[in-house]
């Protein structure tokens, strides 16, 4: 079954030990704990679900009621109205039962549209000129066509005064007022013209019409036209808020534009004069309560253009194929100002039909909903000490929020169903935190133990295993250098032996062959020698039971004896040493024949990796903290990897670029023992391909 185990390497095998023995479990822990912290979360978000769904329920809940009391109202107070004043009241006593809802308009079979201050398209008022005496209408035509036509503006005046007498009709009488004043101004008589149409103020009322504009209306705007003119500001200012105000108490049909083309005239003249400050502490008050009157008056017309505009037609099919249930209720919501606007409406009865009345519209009031309805229902509804609920748009911007706090992140938020479709109910905790952040302590604090524990885990399996390979790589080098040593004491011994009997059987009588046989046994002999030093010091010092003499000696005569004890067999392998040597003794304390054995095992070297240019430099220097003592080849070179590995023990240069040695692999540690045992440091800076430089650095202070 685990055959295939034989054939994975003992580092391979190790590795899927510690994944199997530590990761594994680790991981099926880890996920473990996870999911109970997940469910912890999910279970919170479940239970705050709930409760903001209770409270939504609760809140459209209370909106309902709120809107039965509404058709109560409107079901019970019914007026049976003469005109648009009586339903425009009715409507404004409706809203203020009714707090909860703002904007009630009124709705038409035909699609007029009514609320508390204006109306569009309710009543299509006739043209009220009729002129019913033939004479008069001949004297109005003879007036016309010399006001027009010919230019002559007395002749007009003339004849529009002698049809005024002619008729008896107030609008038709209003109609010809006007049209004389029109011809005063014309002829540059602006006095007479404003006295002209002060006479329709003096005898006409708000229901006296020009057209379908009311006939105040046109003479007030005349009159400040006129008191423009003479640049009488005093009463051009007068006589623009008299305007005004005459325009916020009887507005008249939106239809047409007429009206807000008058509205927007008057506020228009109000505005200039603000600017200037003219006359403004005489009126401020007055000003300030009609400005108010205005912004008010706006707003409704707004509503009535957007609802005309946008969702009348929707209103209408809905009313036409929606549900028969006569209180049924209907949310729209059309863009207003790139916002959302909650609209409702429901059927009237059949009675309201009668008069043509089809369907009641209203808005809620925001403001109430959110400041008085809600925090009242909150009251009803156990939440807990640490939550806080609030409202949301669709955008998550805050429109309320308990206790005024200033929170973002909400724990869970859930849409209104029916009503306040933009609306969201959301739950905050106290101190602003999100589920995830709620349980986040406890999750994190799991995670720093579990990551703690393996952490710990892995850096004592990357310790043991790092150490496992360490010994095994320690082991297979010790295997390689019991091999290169024993090589190396072999080959100088057979020498040895062969040479030594050779010279024993007398078979040599030539003396000059006799001489080599005996250098060639001594070289061999020194070889033999040197390697059994390098093995018996590198011992000791693994042992920790080297032990150095230092003595004060001269370092360039020690480097000198030695090169002088080593120059033969340098020599013999074809090399030449170039000597550098200061003419002055350096004088400090070492262990001269550790200090020999490090400077040989550095020529050594030079000898093994050199090719074609058999040539060692050697050099002794010194500053005034350290002697230094440097050996330069110019041989193959060594890489930038294996300069990190060279002073390894055992450890040899892979036999590359055609140059074939043997050694033990000692000799660089044994020389980095030596010197650091001398305090000193070695450095080497190499090249491929042109040598390599070893510097010795020893301080004199030892």
């Amino acid at each position: 079954m685990f055959e295939f185990l034989k054939h994975i390497t003992p580092k391979t095998k190790i590795l899927l030990l510690g994944f199997i023995l530590i990761l594994i479990p680790g991981a099926i822990i880890s996920y473990l704990s996870l999911q109970s912290i997940n469910q912890k979360a999910e279970n919170l978000q479940t239970k705050y679900k709930g409760t903001v769904s209770l409270v939504r329920d609760k809140l459209e809940s209370e909106v309902f009621k709120d809107e039965a009391s509404l058709r109560n109202s409107v079901n019970e107070s019914f007026p049976k109205p003469e005109n648009n004043t009586d339903l425009k009241e009715w409507l404004r006593n409706i809203e203020s039962e009714n707090p909860a809802f703002k904007n009630l308009f009124l709705l038409k079979t035909d699609g007029g549209l009514l609320s508390s201050s204006v109306s569009l398209g309710w009543n299509n008022i006739a043209e009220s000129f009729s002129l019913i005496n033939p004479q008069a209408t001949s004297n109005f035509n003879l007036a016309e066509k010399a006001e027009f036509i010919s230019k002559d503006y007395v002749d007009a005046i003339m004849f529009y005064q002698k049809a005024l007498i002619q008729t008896n009709s107030s609008s038709d009488h209003a109609l010809i007022l006007s049209r004389i004043g029109r011809c005063y101004f014309k002829n540059g008589k602006y006095k007479t013209g404003i006295n002209i149409y002060k006479k329709i103020l003096e005898e006409g009322n708000k229901e006296t019409t020009i057209g379908k504009i009311p006939a105040p209306i046109i003479a007030l705007s005349q009159i400040t036209d006129g008191y423009k003119a003479l640049k009488v500001e005093m009463e051009q200012y007068n006589a623009s808020l008299e305007l005004y105000q005459q325009l916020l108490d009887h507005p008249w049909d939106l239809e047409g534009g007429e009206y807000l083309y008058y509205l927007n005239f008057a506020s228009t003249e109000i505005r200039e004069y603000e600017v200037s400050n003219i006359y403004r502490n005489d009126h401020e008050e007055n000003i300030d309560d009609l400005k108010i009157r205005g912004n008010r008056l706006l707003e409704q017309i707004r509503f009535i253009e957007l609802i005309n505009q946008n969702v009348l037609s929707e209103i209408k099919s809905k009313l036409r194929y929606g549900a028969p249930s006569e209180l049924h209720s209907f949310n729209i919501s059309p863009n207003e100002y790139n916002s959302k606007l909650q609209l409702s409406f429901f059927k009237l009865p059949a009675a309201f039909q009668q008069s043509e009345l089809t369907a009641l519209g209203f808005q809620f009031k925001k403001d109430y909903i959110l400041l008085n309805l809600f925090p009242e229902i909150l009251t009803s509804v156990e939440l807990g000490k640490d939550i806080v609920v609030g409202i949301l748009s669709n955008n998550d911007s805050l429109l309320y929020i308990q206790h005024n706090q200033a929170l973002s992140n909400y724990l869970v938020a859930e849409n209104f169903l029916q009503l306040f479709v933009n609306w969201k109910v959301a739950l905050f905790d106290k101190d602003g935190k999100s589920i995830d952040q709620l349980v986040g302590n406890e999750r994190q604090l799991y995670l720093m133990l579990f990551a703690g524990i393996i952490v710990v885990m892995l850096i004592g399996f990357v310790v043991m295993v790092r150490a496992v390979i360490h010994e095994s790589e320690v082991s297979r080098m010790k295997s390689e250098f019991v091999s290169n040593v024993s090589h190396e004491l072999k080959t100088p011994l057979a020498l040895i032996r062969m040479f030594g009997e050779t010279l024993d059987s007398g078979i040599v009588t030539d003396e000059k062959k006799r001489r080599e046989f005996y250098s060639i046994i001594r070289k061999e002999s020194e070889r033999l020698t040197h390697l059994i030093n390098n093995v018996l010091d590198f011992s000791k010092m693994d042992t920790g039971v080297k032990k150095y003499y230092f003595e004060e000696a001269d370092l360039v005569e020690v480097v000198r004896s030695s090169l002088e004890a080593y120059k033969f067999h340098i020599r013999d392998n074809g090399f030449e040493i170039k000597m550098e040597f200061p003419d002055y003794p350096v004088i400090l304390k070492i262990d001269k024949d550790a200090i020999s054995q490090a400077l040989l095992n550095l020529l050594s070297n030079a000898v093994k990796y050199s090719e074609n240019r058999k040539l060692i430099q050697v050099q002794v220097h010194n500053n005034s903290a350290s002697a230094l003592i440097s050996v330069t080849d110019n041989g193959v070179g060594i890489t930038k990897e294996e300069l990190k590995k060279i002073f390894d023990k055992f450890y040899r240069v892979p036999q590359t670029r055609g140059v074939q040695t043997r050694g033990s692999g000692l000799g660089l540690t044994l020389t980095k023992q030596i010197i650091e045992a001398h305090g000193g440091t070695i450095e080497v800076e190499s090249e491929i391909g042109k040598g390599s430089t070893f510097t010795i650095n020893i301080p004199f202070k030892l």
